[in-house]
């Protein structure tokens, strides 16, 4: 079962993209099954990947919280799922903050995001986290 561990930290510039991409591609050097989850609105993981226009992604961690949040069918993990140079990761867009507004009047709202990622333990060694706690 595959660990997770979150990047994370209230101030801003403190690294937490960076470490996240480059302990991703440390760990797959190593031969470990990484997924890391970009799990901030302004999606710069997701740019590090390579994705140049975040605005137009249609299944991202956003849209995948909100479908927890409205009670909906979960999409197969290939939708959502993208690959670069062997790391697996789940993009961003600014919808995030979108639903993490809507988090803060949902009961259960700490949970939502483990619903998402339990599944997927079984498949991974390592889960990275990129966020902005807050």
């Amino acid at each position: 079962m595959g660990k997770i561990y979150m990047i994370g930290s209230q101030k801003g510039g403190t690294a937490k993209t960076t470490t996240t991409f480059n302990l991703a591609y440390c760990l797959r050097k190593m031969g470990k099954r990484v997924l890391a989850v970009d799990f901030d609105s302004q999606a710069n993981l997701t740019t590090c990947f390579g994705v140049e226009d975040t605005g137009v992604l249609e299944d991202t961690i956003g849209h995948l919280m909100m479908a927890q949040i409205e009670d909906e069918k979960m999409p197969f993990p290939k939708r959502y799922i993208r690959t670069k140079d062997g790391v697996d990761f789940i993009p961003s867009s600014i919808y995030l903050s979108v639903v993490d507004a809507k988090l803060r009047l949902e009961m259960g709202a700490e949970r939502m995001l483990s619903g998402i990622l339990d599944p997927l333990r079984e498949r991974y060694d390592y889960i990275l986290i990129d966020c902005l706690c807050g």
